[in-house]
């Protein structure tokens, strides 16, 4: 009679403890690797949007009206009557902190602000109270980044886009600074994905977001 050979528990345990740290660096590189791409189709939205505002631009000489709560009203401008955009991308990082405004929820597009360059105004709030900052020649498209949170809640970038504190005061500058996302201080790190188009209001804050905005 021969012996049924079969595995020890030693071995199959040995054999679990690889497959376990094996596991243990696999997914995380597959996590990571699922975050870039997902920061890397954010700035494409973002480019892609960009395009279709500066199209707008060019034929009504003003971009669209958009703040918060308008963002996606706004955006329904890029694509009808006229095609700017054939469709508008959903935000791929899309927050869950954020109130019910205008029968629709904040995030689920992303953030528009448009405004004067000059007078620091916002375009407003609405198409038939637009505000002094309408027509605009100035606008900022935000994502809440990997953290899916918005980071100018923790800055003294609050308010409706383009902001009207001082761009020269070093608190401003600094939570400027702060506000873009950084992947080098890790993949999902706080930071907005930003990106401005039109004409730069002038001071510090302004040059540090403009420098470091997605292109």
């Amino acid at each position: 009679m021969k012996a049924k050979k079969g595995f020890t528990l030693i071995e199959l345990l040995i054999v679990v403890a690889i497959i376990a740290i094996l596991a243990a660096i696999a997914i995380p590189n597959f996590l990571e690797a699922q975050t870039r791409a997902k920061v890397s189709r954010v700035k494409t939205d973002l480019r892609t949007i960009s395009v279709g505002m500066e199209a707008y631009f060019s034929d009504w000489n003003s971009y669209i009206l958009g703040q918060a709560g308008t963002e996606l009203a706004g955006m329904i401008q890029l694509t009808t009557p006229v095609a700017y955009l054939t469709n508008i991308p959903p935000e791929v990082f899309a927050g869950l902190v954020y109130q019910q405004a205008g029968g629709q929820f904040r995030g689920i597009v992303y953030e528009l602000g448009t405004g004067d360059a000059s007078t620091r105004e916002a375009a407003g709030r609405s198409f038939s109270n637009p505000g002094p900052g309408f027509p605009s020649n100035v606008f900022m498209l935000e994502s809440n980044g990997p953290d899916r949170y918005d980071d100018t809640r923790d800055t003294f970038l609050t308010g409706s886009f383009p902001w009207k504190w001082d761009p020269n005061d070093p608190n401003i500058v600094s939570g400027a600074n702060a506000l873009h996302y950084d992947p080098t201080n890790g993949t999902v790190s706080n930071g907005e994905i930003l990106r401005f188009g039109g004409q730069k209001p002038s001071g510090a804050a302004y040059d540090v977001l403009w420098s470091g905005s997605s292109r």
